[in-house]
């Protein structure tokens, strides 16, 4: 098996179709295009985090051409999410049971999609490091558009260089899953 097929079975990020599905409009069918979307955003105990990309998934889960990438659909972040912490002490535990792969594998997962849609709208007390490294790893090395989802103003929504990152904006995650489809379909 090649090691950099990503739309195996064994990818744990990536929901993928059956081939022994009885509606042929899910089947994947080999001469088109498959197109990976990363879900960025801020992730921390705050179950909103996690909740906005469960939510995508399912928008998007009849569209074979659609591959969505949860950085949280793992047992790492499974299990973050009952930790009994919150802020520094969130961070501090992150830190200490990931021995510093986090980054590089969501380094990774950016880097093979093909669009990435980021949540600027769970503005918590702490700044959202990782995400503006996401949007800079789109725009800035692989070229890859960012559709934002902003439901309310703030300084990640409205400030210069992280608009900058931004290809576009709306309001929703329906929103965001409708320009996904519009744009990443189909060719």
């Amino acid at each position: 098996m090649n090691k950099y097929n990503f739309s195996g079975s064994n990818n744990a990020y990536a929901k993928t179709k059956t081939e022994n599905s009885s509606d042929t409009n899910n089947e994947y069918t080999p001469h088109k295009k498959r197109n990976y979307i990363y879900l960025a955003g801020n992730i921390s105990s705050d179950l909103r985090t996690y909740e906005w990309r469960e939510q995508f998934v399912k928008l998007v889960a009849n569209e074979p051409s659609i591959v969505t990438i949860n950085p949280c659909a793992n047992k790492f972040n499974q299990s973050m999410k009952t930790a009994d912490t919150t802020g520094m002490e969130f961070l501090k535990e992150a830190q200490n049971r990931s021995q510093k792969i986090l980054r590089a594998k969501d380094y990774q997962l950016v880097s093979m999609c093909s669009c990435v849609v980021v949540n600027l709208g769970y503005n918590t007390k702490k700044p959202m490091i990782g995400t503006i490294q996401e949007l800079v790893w789109a725009h800035d090395l692989f070229y890859t558009p960012v559709i934002a989802i902003c439901p309310e103003e703030n300084i990640y929504t409205s400030h210069p260089w992280v608009d900058e990152c931004i290809s576009a904006k709306v309001e929703t995650i329906e929103e965001a899953s409708n320009l996904v489809k519009t744009f990443f379909m189909e060719y």
